[in-house]
């Protein structure tokens, strides 16, 4: 499937262009007058969204240089903080033991461990006790000894594990990890390496998608891609939006200033990256600490997941919405008057982009002017092809081949998304719960 579908859209664009030139149309909106109402209203709502998009392509490449001239007037190399690595589990039986052993394979020192188990019902709790006793065992003593803290508690949900092992942790700095990930080696190190910087209070690591293998799990990889790219950009302004669990760093001093996670929330980490923002607090993105973690292997795991994620966002701004557009002292007002609001608007046009979409492709076929649907394709192309010359996994012939079918791809992520907002929308307003929906587990098998 994943090499038939390529050479199938291929077939697609070479047929339009065919068509294009053989029997050159003239896109006429009297054809479908709505499109032209359609094409106003996205104009009007979407200008917005292409204009913060635009910014956020200009901006992004410049925020390594950034902080490249910004550290060398840091003391980096002499900051070495206690690091406390905390890893939350939930029935993580098969990722769980492989997370833990690359952290220990992280090049920086001093770093301690602290795992809590939330309540699994799996065999996650025996394997990781069996671990423990191996690696006590082998490694006490070693120079290379990282201690472990391992903790095992009644389930009480993600936030309440965090809670835990906060409590648990000596480090002045604090880092999450999913219990699902590969953490690259040197993550830990690049993480400190900005809070050399005493005004930085909180970093997010970019989160790439390890189970690229099939096709659902490639366009997720490039749907990261594509996001944690922008994320410089918001980095730069000091707007980030999310920091994710997935790979995230603190100082130690927000919780003891903020208080813990809000237990209860199908998304912790958002609502805690607005309390930092509420508090005048600076957000770093780090795009060297990377971690692999795995994506949803089947689109009804990938419906899941984006339903909690929106659902959880609809959640996070109702507890919030006195700060949209709020005055109050010392919170980030860029963030809250500009970024937010944005965002609301950007789902208004999604709504109205998936219809423009679908009847640009009619209008298309019915008039043999494929000249709109050809530059989109192209734009979207050689936007990717731009991005994976600066992403080293990714500089490869097979994406660079990939990168006219980008904007095919994306219409299996609009349709996620779009699904997962009427959702979390119906949800919401009918006070219908969603728990925490999880997929079946492989591992990170071929980061």
């Amino acid at each position: 499937m994943k090499r038939v579908l390529p050479l199938f859209l291929y077939g697609i664009i070479l047929t339009m262009l065919a068509l294009f030139i053989v029997s050159p149309g003239h896109m006429e909106e009297q054809h479908l007058p709505f499109f032209s109402i359609l094409n106003a209203a996205m104009i009007t709502v979407g200008t917005s969204w292409v204009l913060k998009s635009t910014l956020f392509l200009v901006l992004s490449p410049w925020y390594s240089s950034v902080w490249t001239q910004k550290k060398r007037r840091l003391p980096v190399a002499t900051y070495r903080p206690l690091v406390s690595a905390i890893v939350p589990a939930w029935n993580e039986e098969v990722g769980l033991v492989p997370t833990i052993k690359t952290i220990l394979a992280s090049t920086y020192r001093p770093l301690e461990i602290v795992v809590v188990n939330d309540g699994s019902t799996d065999s996650s709790d025996a394997r990781m006790r069996a671990f423990l006793e191996k690696y006590e065992r082998t490694m006490q003593g070693s120079e290379r000894y990282v201690p472990i803290v391992y903790h095992y508690q009644h389930n009480g949900g993600k936030g309440s594990a965090l809670n835990t092992g906060i409590g648990l942790a000596h480090g002045e700095i604090i880092v999450t990890f999913d219990a699902d990930s590969v953490i690259h080696a040197e993550a830990i190190e690049h993480f400190v390496s900005y809070f050399a910087d005493p005004h930085v209070m909180a970093a997010a690591g970019n989160i790439k998608v390890g189970n690229t293998k099939t096709l659902l799990g490639t366009i997720q990889g490039l749907e990261y891609m594509f996001g944690f790219h922008l994320k410089k950009a918001e980095a730069l302004l000091g707007v980030v939006f999310v920091i994710g669990g997935a790979a995230s760093a603190f100082r130690k001093e927000v919780f003891v200033r903020l208080g813990g996670y809000h237990t209860g929330t199908l998304t912790e980490d958002m609502d805690f990256s607005l309390r930092i923002q509420e508090a005048g607090m600076k957000i770093v993105y780090v795009p060297e600490a990377i971690v692999h973690t795995e994506g949803p292997t089947s689109l009804n795991g990938l419906l899941k997941q984006r339903l909690r994620w929106k659902r959880g966002r609809l959640e996070a701004f109702q507890m919030h919405r006195r700060f949209f557009f709020g005055r109050q002292q010392g919170i980030n007002k860029p963030f809250f008057w500009i970024v937010l609001p944005l965002v609301i608007l950007e789902d208004i046009e999604s709504i109205l982009g998936a219809i423009f979409t679908l009847l640009l492709y009619l209008l298309s076929a019915l008039t043999h002017d494929f000249s709109v649907l050809l530059a989109t394709i192209f734009v979207v192309a050689i936007t990717f092809v731009l991005q994976f010359s600066e992403e080293k996994a990714f500089r490869k012939p097979s994406f660079f081949l990939l990168a006219p079918l980008v904007w095919f791809f994306f219409h299996l992520v609009t349709f996620v998304e779009l699904h997962s907002l009427f959702k979390a929308l119906w949800t919401f307003y009918r006070k219908r719960e969603v728990t925490w929906q999880k997929w079946q587990r492989t591992g990170v098998a071929d980061s």
